[in-house]
């Protein structure tokens, strides 16, 4: 019995090993065209979650250095039960009209218009618009460590980027975990809770090549 075992734990690792060889060397994903990094004005509508999205200011506009959209959350809406960790930004948020609820770490905080919040980088938190109305806010994501943004860009890997390409593959509250495992792990921007980032990406570093075989990637080009 344990030389099969060991026979299949082979097999294993060396499939694990040509197809990240075959993933990330030899056919690597490709980065988008310049064109596709996200500008002021980007709309993303997500069903998922009853929210839509756009874009004020973005990192290729700011030098890496801000990123801020328009939420328009229609009541009921957020991703309250989808918390999330960003390990390398701070997000702020300001509610201009209505009246949402919002769980950082654990404690709850309901803020109405004119109040903003500031979820600190490692902070799990999830929001839902509890106003029974639709509600406003202005959500601001700034790195919380320096980055060559000018490289990230160009692999395009800056955290609008993530959302657009979360948003091509189904929409947050829509795709599978594997779908969000793969685009998280590429753009190390947001991640679940329950375990360390640093597992999720090594989780990714195995699952993207056979991923990938099943049609599930971590850049999607425009439709059309």
């Amino acid at each position: 019995m344990w030389r099969w075992i060991a026979i299949g734990a082979a097999s294993l690792a060396g499939y694990l090993l040509a197809s990240c060889v075959l993933h990330y060397l030899v056919f690597p994903e490709s980065a988008p065209d310049p064109a596709d990094l996200p500008r002021s004005g980007t709309v993303l509508v997500n069903e998922g979650i009853r929210s839509k999205f756009v874009y004020r200011r973005t990192s290729i506009e700011t030098r890496g250095q801000l990123f801020e959209w328009d939420n328009f959350v229609e009541p009921g809406g957020g991703p309250i039960d989808l918390p999330h960790v960003h390990p390398r930004m701070r997000e702020t948020f300001e509610v201009v009209d209505g009246e949402m609820r919002f769980v950082v770490d654990g404690h709850e905080h309901i803020l109405a218009a004119g109040s903003t919040l500031t979820a600190e980088p490692g902070a799990v938190h999830a929001f839902q618009n509890v106003s029974g109305r639709p509600v406003y806010m202005i959500s601001r994501f700034e790195p919380a460590r320096e980055d060559p943004w000018e490289e990230l860009a160009r692999k395009g890997l800056l955290p609008d980027s993530a959302f657009v390409q979360i948003e091509r593959a189904g929409g947050l509250g829509s795709v599978g975990a594997i779908q969000m495992l793969v685009i998280g792990a590429r753009f190390e921007q947001g991640y679940p809770p329950v375990l360390p980032p640093w597992v999720w990406d090594a989780l990714a570093l195995v699952v993207a090549p056979t991923a990938r075989a099943f049609g599930v990637r971590s850049y999607y080009p425009p439709p059309g």
